[in-house]
C-alpha cells in the first residue's frame, strides 16, 4: 500500500460478523459510545473489539473551528483519539514537522506565556460526549468552581461548548450561590461566540480533555487539564491548586508531538501520514 486512498464512491460498508485476516487494517471516523445502539457506534465498537490494531479519524486539534464540519486536517490515532489512550508514533516524530503545521493553521510558533489575566476561563464540554468518558461535564463545572474558590479570588468565567443542547437548570441555579462566576452565551448557530473573547485577559484556563486546551497552550495561556486524555496534558497543571502558579515551561518537546497527531488532506492522498501510523499499527 503506497498511501491511503480517498475511496469515495467505491467505499463499502462492512456489516454484520468482519474477519479482521481479510484486512490490512480498518479506519473509522469520528468517535463512538460502546453502549449506543445506533449502527454506526456499533460498527465501530465491532472494529474496535475485533481489529488488533484500527486507525481513527477525528477533528484536528490545530486550527479547529467550531463553525467548520470539513476541515484540511484531520487528528489520526491507532486505536483511540485522546493523549493518552491512541498510539501517537512519538518515537517517530518528525521534529520539524511542527513548524509547517503550526504556520499552515496560521498560528505563532514564538508565542510566549502570558503573565497576567484576571479571570479563570472555565472551558465546558458537549455533554455525554465521548471523550469525557463518562463524566458528567455539568458536575465537573460545579465542583471545579467550589475548588478554584478555595486557592484563589479571581473571578471565573463559564464558557459552555458552542453545539445545541438542553440546558441543565439546576446546574445554573446552582451557580447562583457563587459570586464573581459568569456564564457566556456560547452556541451555534447564531450565537457563537469568537473564542478570542474569553481568551482575552485569561489568567489560565481549566479544561477536562476539551481540545479549548490545546488552542489555550498555542494562544500562550496556561491551562490546567484534568484528564489524563487531555491533548495538552504534557504542558499543563494538572491540580486546581496551581491555579496562581500554572504551568509556564518548554512547550517545543510538546509541539513537535502534537503536530504528528493530525495530517492534512494532501498527506492522506500521497502517503505521509500512512508512512507515519502504519509504524504504530
Amino acid at each position: 500500500m503506497q498511501g491511503i486512498k480517498s475511496l469515495g464512491d467505491e467505499a463499502t460498508m462492512v456489516v454484520g460478523k468482519i474477519d479482521p485476516t481479510k484486512y490490512d487494517t480498518a479506519v473509522i471516523y469520528g468517535s463512538f459510545k460502546e453502549y449506543r445502539k445506533a449502527p454506526h457506534h456499533q460498527i465501530k465498537k465491532e472494529i474496535s473489539n475485533t481489529f488488533r490494531s484500527y486507525v481513527q479519524f477525528e477533528t484536528p486539534v490545530i486550527g479547529r473551528d467550531a463553525r467548520l464540519l470539513d476541515h484540511e486536517y484531520v487528528r489520526v490515532g491507532v486505536n483511540g483519539f485522546l493523549w493518552d489512550e491512541a498510539r501517537w508514533g512519538f518515537e517517530h516524530t518528525d521534529k520539524e514537522r511542527y513548524k509547517k503545521v503550526l504556520k499552515d493553521c496560521d498560528i505563532d510558533i514564538d508565542k510566549g506565556w502570558r503573565k497576567s489575566g484576571d479571570h479563570v476561563l472555565i472551558c465546558m464540554q458537549n455533554p455525554g460526549d465521548a471523550s469525557l468518558r463518562g463524566k458528567d461535564v455539568f458536575e465537573w463545572s460545579l465542583e471545579t468552581v467550589e475548588q478554584l474558590k478555595k486557592h484563589t479570588d479571581r473571578k471565573i468565567r463559564i464558557r459552555p461548548h458552542p453545539l445545541p443542547r438542553s440546558a441543565d437548570i439546576e446546574f445554573y441555579k446552582k451557580l447562583q450561590d457563587h459570586k464573581s462566576v459568569e456564564v457566556v452565551e456560547n452556541e451555534l448557530p447564531d450565537k457563537l461566540r469568537p473564542l478570542r473573547e474569553d481568551f482575552d485577559n485569561a489568567w489560565c484556563t481549566i479544561t477536562y480533555s476539551s481540545g479549548s486546551a490545546v488552542d489555550s497552550v498555542l494562544a500562550g495561556i496556561p491551562n490546567i487539564a484534568c484528564d489524563r486524555g487531555n491533548m495538552a496534558w504534557d504542558v499543563s497543571s494538572h491540580s486546581l491548586s496551581d491555579v496562581e502558579n500554572p504551568y509556564v515551561g518548554d512547550k517545543i518537546g510538546w509541539l513537535q508531538k502534537i503536530s504528528m497527531c493530525q495530517f492534512n488532506k494532501e498527506e492522506l492522498r500521497n502517503g505521509v501520514c500512512w508512512k507515519h501510523i502504519r509504524k504504530s499499527i
